[in-house]
């Protein structure tokens, strides 16, 4: 659009394509409610005011209207629907624009498969920014499926400069303590394009924050109690408050927010399921939460609008002003905040939660990626050698990304070290999905609670390999392999059959359904595993972080066991008086 045709509209003198009449504005500057009219031309903005003339004019009959909501950080293969249908479910909830860091699929398709996230959304009616990953693969402690360098940054920043707006999380935050070469080039590179560094720096405070943050790292959403983000704050460092599905910080981090503190704090998801979507909402629920727990409203709006639009760089979103996209939502009360109306564009995409336009992805057919090129697997493959009594075992903690680390007293048979479950230790296995042949390892977690069979998952971050637990070895089989014939997905199986599955067809991470068919396939594989005898809130995604090398305490990759902390592999079995 050209600025002189949106004049004589803002003047007065032209009719707006859509008036907007009898609205309760929400003003994101100047903290006040204002009563007036809205005229929308083409895809933005013309004015408020008094105006009187539409080609369309909605009486919105005093409700209140905001800016569209963004998510300030996410990643859209947590939700394990293709992106246009990820797209689709946050619009109905007034999600207008979010920021992506596709680290999943990069690890699993490299450079290809942030493409993908990007040329599939191309057209479609939410502003969908990618934030480049800043470490593929994640750690040298397991197989990832791609590697992209500096210099192939470099050509993707290019290519895609309108839709990448920067680094995503670093979340090798030693390297850069430490000033490795490698990891400070990835940040120059993408700096010096006048493009935004994300952090991922958990619990760390004091000189280490201060060389980390010296390196342009300008945004951190893995606080977790108040100080930590207060400190983090006044280094500068903008804050995003999450609320996902499993990590849940928005309401312990709700302090730091006061009149002098509020410009620096956004609202972000970061991972979040289709059922938590569906039945709570998206940042409409952050939203929600914080005018819930005593923040001011309007703050709150601010906090999922304008700040977030300003710490990226995004001139023409976050508010209701001239010039500005006509990205909007109608809610029906500043206390309750429901979603009764959402415009994208000047135009209305949904109804009270429901979409009410079509939304195809025009540019890029849905691929069906089988990234797994690994043998199947038999019992043999998951007997472990008795080296003596003493094992190391992973603690699956149900809420967290950690996990914790203990020693446990094996039970042998036969000379192999095998589950117990009366000690609640199983066993539980890495298998590589990228390698010709087998490439695996098997180790014993505890604090699952199964009592029977076996589940499995192609989601083990952040390389993604496959990751399976069980009570018996041949569950443990049956669960592995068939998430190899479907190219990904996640399995329950019982006495060799199978209870409950869902296909990720797409890389092994995301589905070719619905976002609701996909909700109810992921309650009933909830189901089934308390059925098993799972005490965890969600035991698939807990497993799908026993993998995560970068994140304390105890983990289990395809090369082996890893003691996060001391940044080496570790011995399964253990000498009397050792620790884990």
């Amino acid at each position: 659009m050209n600025i002189i045709d949106i004049i004589p509209v803002s003047r007065g003198d032209s009719p707006a394509d859509v008036l907007l009449k009898n609205c309760r504005i929400v003003n994101v500057f100047s903290g006040e409610i204002e009563k007036g009219n809205i005229a929308l031309f083409r895809k933005r903005i013309a004015g408020i005011g008094d105006y009187g003339e539409g080609r369309e004019v909605i009486d919105l009959e005093g409700a209140y209207i905001v800016p569209g909501l963004i998510d300030a950080h996410l990643h859209i293969e947590s939700s394990m629907v293709s992106p246009v249908e990820f797209a689709k479910t946050i619009l109905a909830r007034g999600t207008t624009t979010a920021i992506a860091d596709p680290h999943e699929i990069a690890n699993v398709m490299g450079l290809s498969g942030i493409e993908y996230m990007i040329r599939s959304t191309e057209g479609i009616p939410v502003n969908l920014y990618i934030m480049i990953p800043s470490a593929v693969p994640t750690s040298s402690m397991e197989t990832s499926g791609a590697r992209i360098s500096v210099m192939d940054m470099i050509g993707f920043v290019e290519k895609f400069q309108s839709r990448v707006l920067g680094l995503g999380e670093v979340m090798n935050f030693p390297d850069i303590i430490n000033g490795d070469r490698d990891s400070i080039a990835k940040i120059e590179l993408i700096r010096h394009k006048y493009k935004k560094i994300d952090g991922h720096i958990p619990s760390v405070l004091g000189k280490p924050l201060n060389a980390y943050i010296s390196a342009f790292v300008r945004s951190e959403h893995e606080c977790t109690f108040v100080e930590e983000a207060r400190e983090k704050l006044s280094r500068g460092m903008q804050i995003l408050m999450r609320e996902g599905s499993v990590e849940r910080n928005l309401v312990p981090l709700l302090p730091l927010i006061n009149d002098r503190t509020y410009p620096f704090v956004s609202f972000c998801t970061d991972d979040k399921h289709p059922v938590d979507i569906i039945r709570e909402g998206h940042i409409d629920h952050n939203v929600r939460l914080a005018i819930e727990h005593g923040i001011d409203p309007i703050i709150a709006i601010r906090a999922a609008t304008i700040n977030t639009a300003r710490h990226y760089n995004l001139r023409s979103m976050g508010a209701i002003a001239p010039g500005y996209k006509a990205d909007l939502v109608v809610i029906d009360n500043l206390k309750d905040f429901n979603p009764i109306m959402v415009f994208k564009d000047s135009k209305i995409v949904a109804r009270n939660g429901r979409l009410v336009t079509e939304i195809i992805s025009q540019n890029f057919p849905q691929e069906k990626v089988n990234t797994f090129k690994c043998q199947k697997i038999n019992e043999s493959d998951l007997e472990i050698r008795a080296e003596g009594r003493l094992v190391r075992a992973i603690e699956l903690l149900g809420s967290e990304v950690l996990t914790g680390g203990c020693v446990m007293g094996a039970k042998i048979e036969n000379g192999k070290a095998v589950g117990d479950l009366s000690k609640d230790l199983l066993k539980v296995a890495a298998i590589c999905r990228y390698c010709e042949g087998k490439s695996m390892s098997v180790a014993f977690a505890t604090g699952s609670g199964l009592k029977k069979g076996a589940v499995a998952t192609s989601v083990g971050h952040d390389s993604h390999n496959l990751g399976v637990l069980g009570t018996n070895d041949p569950d443990m089989v049956a669960a592995a392999n068939r998430v190899m014939e479907m190219g990904g997905g996640l399995v329950a199986v019982i006495d060799g059959k199978i209870i409950s599955e869902l296909p990720l067809r797409i890389a092994g991470l995301m589905s070719d359904m619905t976002s609701k068919e996909v909700a109810e396939r992921l309650i009933e594989l909830k189901d089934a595993t308390r059925t098993m005898g799972s005490k965890l809130p969600d035991l698939f995604m807990t497993l799908s972080f026993m993998q995560l090398s970068v994140i304390p305490k105890l983990k289990l990759t395809n090369l082996g066991l890893v003691d996060v902390e001391k940044n080496d592999f570790v011995s399964l079995f253990v000498e009397e008086g050792q620790d884990a």
